[in-house]
């Protein structure tokens, strides 16, 4: 036996090996080879079996091909001539099988040395793998032992420092924790500062509002209390004159008793007013123009200022698109001033009226296509929603407009959506006494959307011809407060699908810019459909009104230029234009 031999560990059957005979691949393989080996053996012995047969069979043709051939052999000569074919096949047969033996042993024997080589390559191989996991687990337990020392190292070295730095990291930490507490009470102090700002801020904006709530009740206690004083002394005056009538009526009777009657001539025919909205009756015009004599003043001057005696170039134009803007026209009409100025007049002289000109052609070109008066359907009611701000003017401007559709005999219904205010439906209540329309209200603090389906309800049952909903005044920007709006106009469409007919913002002229997120907010919340403006005749800030149109495209309906029921006009864009320009001041003058 080779050292080789001696060395390899022998290879142990496992547990379930043992148990169930199960057998290794090399015994296996061994098996498999001497099974193919007695197989080809076994078909080695039948060829030479069969080889045999033919051989006999061959001779045995052969041999009566011989006898044919020589008639004359006898029997016995036969039979000598077959025992002795028969064994000559035999003899070649026995050697055939012993060549075929012989073949079958070489085979074998090759396949058995192969199978050696093959353990034998294999036994090799486990050994050198079985060395070289010795190798890597000698030296993974080297570097495991490194670590350790190091490790071991480090730990000696940190404790050492740890120990020699202990002095130095105590007073450390107490230096951090005191300069963190001084941070902490500073920022505690900074704290409580603020939040006494912010009290104070809020004790003062609570204050402001309170102060604004009182001042707007007590304006609209004074409104209240001038147009009872007003209704009380047209009131009189009525009377006084019924008085005076009826006076003269009898002195008329004492006289035609006194003396004998006579024909008297046929009275002359009155002549019919004009319609109070009719744009061409005299007046209108002065009253557009005295009504936004403020505005127009502002941009008058200014212009004045900027063309005396110089040429319209490009720092001139610069300067009025600037103006224009600060007079709140917006970007979009200003530079279309600008550009139509330049396009015919650039670097000439130009008068004042000449840009007064140009920028009134902008605002009525701007505003023309959203003149629209509110035109009445045939559905009945006709529900009108009025919704704005606080101090928007909505109550007067809905009491203005009842009393013109009561005066072409339409049979108008009001509602005091305002719940939040007791002052609001007082004033309600005194244009629904002067415009000869009946008011739907509640007690104060009451659901106003319960309110308006009840005066729906009201007027679809008393065949009214116009429905006009008062809201409360909110702020664009209290959510709750555009909440309560957005019910309201879900309860107004429970009764009828196409209403609000008409949904009308009431803009205060003298917010200025402001009015462009009122009606951003309210179009989202309300559905607008149309804007009234008020207040014209007390701001400079009539422009608005065309930076308004420029961005929302919203049809303007009417404006207001004074408190009397007649100052409530039907828009028309070329007067509009006219009086916000100065070109109309410049027709009055030369009337």
């Amino acid at each position: 036996m080779s050292p080789t031999d001696e060395n390899e560990p022998k290879k142990k059957k496992g547990f379930f090996a043992k148990a169930f005979g199960l057998k290794s691949k090399e015994e296996k393989r061994a098996e498999a080879a001497a099974l193919k080996a007695e197989q080809q053996a076994e078909v080695d012995r039948q060829m030479a079996e069969r080889m045999a047969i033919i051989n006999a069979a061959a001779l045995k043709s052969a041999r009566e091909m011989d006898e044919q051939a020589q008639s004359g052999i006898t029997a016995e000569e036969r039979q000598q001539q077959e025992r002795e074919d028969r064994k000559l096949a035999e003899e070649q047969a026995a050697r055939d099988v012993e060549a075929a033996k012989r073949l079958v042993a070489e085979k074998l024997e090759k396949e058995k040395l192969d199978a050696e080589r093959k353990a034998e390559a294999a036994r090799l191989e486990q050994i050198r793998l079985e060395e070289e996991k010795r190798e890597a687990e000698a030296q993974e337990k080297a570097r495991l032992e490194k670590a350790k020392l190091e490790a071991e190292r480090k730990a000696a070295e940190k404790a050492a420092l740890e120990a020699a730095s202990a002095k130095e990291a105590t007073a450390l930490k107490l230096k951090l924790a005191k300069e963190q507490e001084t941070r902490d009470l500073k920022e505690a102090k900074e704290a409580a500062e603020r939040l006494a700002t912010e009290k104070r801020e809020a004790e003062a904006l609570a204050a402001q509002k309170a102060e604004t709530v009182r001042l707007e009740e007590s304006r609209l206690e004074k409104e209240r209390e001038a147009l009872e004083a007003k209704a009380a002394a047209e009131l009189k005056a009525k009377q006084g004159a019924q008085e005076q009538k009826e006076k003269e009526a009898q002195k008329v009777q004492e006289e035609k008793v006194a003396r004998p009657p006579k024909a008297e001539p046929e009275p002359a025919p009155k002549p019919t007013p004009a319609p109070e909205d009719d744009p061409k009756k005299p007046g209108f015009l002065q009253r557009i123009s005295s009504g936004l004599k403020k505005s127009t003043n502002r941009m008058s001057d200014n212009v004045s200022a900027i063309f005396n005696k110089r040429k319209l170039d490009t720092e001139a134009l610069e300067e009025l698109e600037d103006l224009l803007i600060a007079s709140d026209l917006g970007v979009g009409p200003a530079q279309r001033t600008t550009q139509l100025l330049a396009k015919d007049k650039f670097d000439k002289q130009v008068t004042g009226l000449e840009i007064k000109i140009a920028l009134a052609d902008v605002i009525a070109e701007t505003l023309a296509p959203l003149e629209k008066p509110i035109i009445l359907g045939d559905t009945k009611p006709q529900i009108m929603l009025f919704v704005g701000v606080n101090g928007s003017g909505k109550t007067t401007t809905l009491g203005k407009l009842a009393s013109r559709y009561t005066g072409q005999g339409k049979k108008v219904l009001l509602a005091a959506g305002d719940t939040f205010r007791a002052a609001a439906v007082e004033q309600l209540k005194i244009w629904g006494e002067r415009a000869g329309a009946p008011v739907v209200s509640a007690d104060l603090g009451a659901d106003a959307a319960g309110l308006v389906y009840d005066a729906i309800a009201r007027a679809k049952a008393e065949n009214y011809d116009i429905l006009m909903i008062d809201t409360a005044g909110r702020l664009q920007n209290r959510t709750e407060l555009m909440d309560e709006l957005a019910k309201i106009v879900r309860v107004i469409k429970k009764q009828d699908e196409t209403a609000p007919h008409h949904s009308l913002l009431v803009l205060d002229a003298t917010v200025g810019q402001n009015a462009l997120s009122q009606t951003e907010a309210f179009e989202k919340t309300a559905g607008i459909t149309g804007l009234i403006m008020t207040k014209l005749d007390g701001t400079a800030k009539g422009g608005v009104l065309v930076a308004l149109a420029d961005q929302f495209k919203l049809p303007i309906h009417a404006i207001g230029i004074g408190e009397r029921i007649e100052d409530l006009e039907n828009f028309s864009a070329a007067v509009f234009a006219a009086a916000l320009s100065g070109v109309a001041d410049a027709v009055i003058d030369d009337g």
